[in-house]
């Protein structure tokens, strides 16, 4: 969760650096672009069921003047997606420049497949919980052993079952096994982000990797985990050869768009719509109908990509 604190105070200024200065879109045309990025996506194979689908509350987003950490994220369109049968979503696009696509989802469980996109299925969704820490404070699980809780419950129903180990009965029981191999930082939630006012718990997404390495070594699991750039070109490797991944990334939140943070999150999946590569992600801090619902965000809000791989050793 708010690892966003720290990713965002480690990458935070490279991002804003980097980003260029949005010059505001005319504004007659910022609707007509969210109604081509709907038709496009509706145009998908996979999107058949959303036919009719149509935008509503078309609204300007900025970001939070006070917000603890300045993630330097630019305004955004939003919109809410709503399909046939109650169907939900929500898309946002570019306030500048051509107006592109920033990031997409449709709330349900798609096979996502073809030349344009590919996702994983079986990759279970798990949403931040509270627990209580050692002294007793109600605090988030966090989002770096959250979505890592998720990718482990992955490998633990296919290849791997010894790595659910026997304290490992469920996904949270996962996420916190992890979470107890990771220096967790805690802060104080004075924007807004929970419900309930919990604290939220940030790690490093290096520290995670090593920790996964570490965990599956204890439970006699040959397989290997590397943290690197984030690349989508290994995404869409990675995705092939269906393994799922952990990014870390500096969004919006799907749900409170006004409010953003560095996040760590399960990548199942790429996409190619609107003229844009997305990953596709199992987002622990957007509460869902579905859980395996894939949250589609814009290839350049990605930090890093962490990759397991089974080790294959040659018989003897």
């Amino acid at each position: 969760m708010k690892f966003g604190v720290i990713l965002t105070l480690f990458l935070g200024s490279l991002f804003t650096a980097s980003a260029k200065t949005p010059v505001l879109s005319e504004e007659p045309r910022h609707e007509e672009r969210g109604e081509i990025i709907l038709k496009e996506i509706l145009s998908q194979p996979w999107s058949k069921d959303w036919e009719g689908a149509t935008l509503e509350d078309v609204t300007l987003v900025k970001q939070k003047a006070d917000l603890e950490v300045s993630t330097g994220l630019p305004p955004v369109w939003s919109a809410t997606i709503s399909g046939p049968d109650e169907r939900t979503g929500h898309v946002m696009w570019d306030c500048w420049g051509e107006g592109r696509l920033v990031e997409f989802a449709l709330d349900a469980e798609l096979k996502i497949e073809g030349d344009q996109a590919g996702a994983l299925t079986g990759v279970p969704g798990l949403q931040q919980f509270a627990m209580r820490d050692a002294e007793g404070r109600l605090v988030a699980s966090g989002c770096v052993p959250t979505a890592a809780g998720s990718v482990v419950a992955f490998w633990s129903s296919k290849q791997f079952p010894q790595w659910r180990g026997a304290d490992g009965r469920t996904k949270a029981d996962l996420a916190k096994r992890l979470r107890s191999r990771l220096t967790m930082t805690l802060y104080p939630d004075t924007d807004g982000f929970t419900e309930n006012g919990m604290a939220l718990a940030g790690a490093f997404p290096g520290e995670l990797a090593k920790a996964l390495r570490d965990d599956a070594r204890e439970h006699e699991v040959p397989i290997a985990c590397k943290i690197a750039k984030f690349s989508m070109a290994q995404l869409k490797e990675e995705i092939a050869a269906k393994r799922p991944v952990l990014l870390s990334c500096v969004v919006r939140v799907a749900h409170q768009p006004e409010l953003s943070w560095g996040h760590e999150v399960a990548g199942v999946g790429w996409a190619k719509i609107d003229g844009v590569e997305l990953a596709g992600v199992l987002d622990n801090f957007y509460p869902t109908r579905f859980p395996e619902a894939i949250r589609w965000i814009r290839g350049d809000a990605f930090r890093s990509i962490i990759t397991l791989r089974p080790i294959v050793r040659e018989k003897e």
